[in-house]
């Protein structure tokens, strides 16, 4: 298949010349359409199609000889474009100052506030050389589509009957489940419906934390000490709608947590499949850090992520930066301690704005 795209004025526009140049719908498939400014700052409709070979190569009058002339010539280019990429270090040196300064900007712009080298680099890297690259902030509305589409937003807040939360050390997990009992009772589920279980038995008044807010809220609380402890509580709760199972925080270094967690999940089911697992993050932590701690999690099967500490940062790159990474869908974002009302549904726009403004405070 060949993608093209067609700009125009407006869409209406655009669409005709694709319908002029393949002769009907039934030809082509839009697969993007996008509308910007140009650095004279009109209005720009482009769309994208995706047509066969043979309906491409008789639009462009090509038989099958010369197709093949022509894909031999791309891929010698693509060859030459590898060799230069291999090419000797003073080499390199010299086609440095060829770059077009304006993307260099933008391109460490963009890993200064957070987002990886390589993601950033093979987003914009292709528009050296062009006159797009001239135009800092189109490349910055290039990028940030791109992280739109890219960013995966949870379906569903609550996935679960029984939903484990798992963090390390002082992301404010423990409040987040506080949060989320609070948000559920305002959502409708009844608080006799609901149980909160503590596994931390390792943090000095974190039982306490916990058990007040489960008083103040009217909803079951408990805090078994042994495996054996926790299944024989779960099975006794089979008439609760929702459970929250609050666990010790770890760092991704610490086994002797690690192996506690993966005993206590053993012990609700032989498998891991009855639970739904969030991971809590900060978003003041490092990309690598966030890294790490997913890893050390990921025996779980991570269905989802909460980012805590939303209101006290104003660099949310390194969120982006993980999220492009792993794919990780976002359900709440935490932007305070007030229970239960600093918590919010995570929606790509809300990421989006602290990201831009980031960018613009630069």
């Amino acid at each position: 298949m060949f993608s093209e795209s067609f700009i125009a004025p407006s869409p209406e526009e655009a669409y005709r010349l694709a319908i002029q140049k393949y002769g009907s719908i039934d030809n082509f498939k839009i697969i993007k359409a996008t509308q910007y400014k140009n650095r004279d700052n009109e209005l720009i409709s482009e769309i994208t199609i995706e047509v066969n070979e043979e309906a491409y190569l008789e639009s462009c009058g090509i038989d099958e000889e010369e197709a093949l002339i022509e894909e031999m010539n791309l891929l010698k280019s693509k060859m030459d474009k590898m060799r230069e990429a291999l090419s000797p270090k003073q080499e390199l040196d010299n086609k440095k100052d060829e770059i077009d300064e304006d993307i260099e900007i933008v391109k460490e712009l963009l890993i200064d506030r957070g987002l990886s080298r390589s993601w950033v680099e093979n987003m914009l890297n292709p528009f050296i050389g062009t006159q797009v690259a001239q135009d800092k902030k189109l490349l910055l509305s290039f990028v940030l589509e791109e992280i739109e589409e890219a960013i995966e937003i949870s379906k569903k807040t609550i996935d679960s009957r029984i939903n484990i939360f798992v963090g390390t050390t002082g992301v404010g997990k423990t409040t987040t489940v506080a949060k989320l009992t609070g948000w559920s009772a305002l959502k409708g589920v009844n608080p006799d419906d609901i149980a909160l279980i503590n596994l931390d038995n390792y943090r000095v008044g974190a039982q306490e934390q916990l058990g007040f807010y489960a008083k103040s809220m009217g909803v079951d609380y408990y805090c078994p000490t042994t495996p054996d402890e926790l299944k024989s509580v779960i099975n006794s709760l089979t008439f609760k709608k929702l459970i929250f199972i609050d666990t010790a925080g770890s760092s991704p270094y610490d086994r002797e947590k690690l192996l506690d967690t993966v005993k206590y999940c053993k012990s609700i089911d032989n498998t891991l499949k009855t639970l739904s697992a969030t991971l809590v993050v900060s978003v003041t932590s490092k990309y690598e850090d966030l890294k790490d701690i997913y890893e050390h999690f990921s025996f779980l099967n991570i269905d989802n992520l909460i980012a805590t500490k939303f209101d006290e940062t104003k660099k949310v790159g390194n969120l982006i930066a993980f999220l492009l990474d792993t794919k990780l869908p976002v359900s709440f974002l935490s932007v305070g301690q007030e229970v239960p009302i600093d918590l919010e549904i995570a929606t790509k726009r809300r990421i989006l704005e602290a990201f831009i403004g980031d960018i613009n405070d630069k």
